[in-house]
């Protein structure tokens, strides 16, 4: 991590609700309108607030930004968990033209470099950042690009990444629905990339923690390991 990962921290914007949707089960996608000189970089997360709005617990929450600023939007998304906190209860209540807080967008969880294959692994909602590592490598093609997400049913943004897949025969996104068929997956990548590439895993903690865990067995090093744990969301 370096310092200018966190010094975005100190940015606050104030942004406006352009629509709230619930695409499927209990996912919900933000979209907010932007500042024209809010700029990030892809992968990085924001700390929301509700300004105006009294809300039970904890005040804040970290989200990571699925969308790139090229789109013109940020894009965040979360599932209802139960039990559902009140900040996600008032979050998904918003109409159009509300307003939220954020202050960043900020983090560490970047492409590294220009050159080393990607192999992006996820499940659930931790899809989220890496639709904007995604976008932001839409018209790269020098090297291969891979994003194995997990989900047992649906899969959150899966028309964005074929779409990307159409346009860039360097990018593979491969969706599964086990455990085991996403072990299997990320298994024959790594077999293939070894320690030529960089893995970026997202999710929740213990399942970050168990498919690093799988890739050290395979020989893969801690240093060509990143990740983006999602806690108190």
């Amino acid at each position: 991590m370096k310092i200018s990962d966190v010094t975005g921290i100190l940015k606050k914007n104030t942004l406006t609700v352009q629509s709230i949707k619930n695409p499927f089960e209990d996912y919900h996608v933000i979209t907010l309108d932007i500042p024209r000189d809010l700029s990030w970089e892809a992968g990085e997360h924001g700390v929301f607030t509700l300004p105006g709005r009294k809300v039970s617990g904890k005040p804040f929450r970290p989200f990571s930004v699925s969308s790139i600023p090229e789109e013109g939007k940020m894009l965040i998304a979360a599932r209802a968990n139960e039990p559902i906190s009140d900040f996600k209860k008032q979050l998904f209540s918003m109409s159009k033209g509300d307003q939220v807080n954020i202050r960043g967008p900020f983090g560490w969880f970047k492409i590294q470099d220009n050159h080393s294959p990607v192999v992006m692994i996820t499940t659930g909602v931790g899809i989220t950042p890496m639709r904007a590592i995604s976008k932001n490598l839409e018209h790269e093609e020098t090297r291969p690009i891979h994003l194995v997400h997990s989900s047992p049913s649906k899969h959150l943004y899966r028309d964005t990444f074929e779409e990307i897949s159409k346009k860039n025969r360097d990018f593979h996104p491969v969706f599964t629905s086990s455990k085991e068929e996403t072990i299997e997956t990320y298994t024959a990548l790594a077999k293939i990339h070894g320690n030529d590439a960089h893995y970026y895993l997202s999710g929740k903690p213990k399942i970050i923690q168990a498919t690093k865990t799988e890739l050290n067995k395979l020989g893969i090093k801690d240093s060509q390991i990143f990740n983006d744990p999602y806690r108190g969301y």
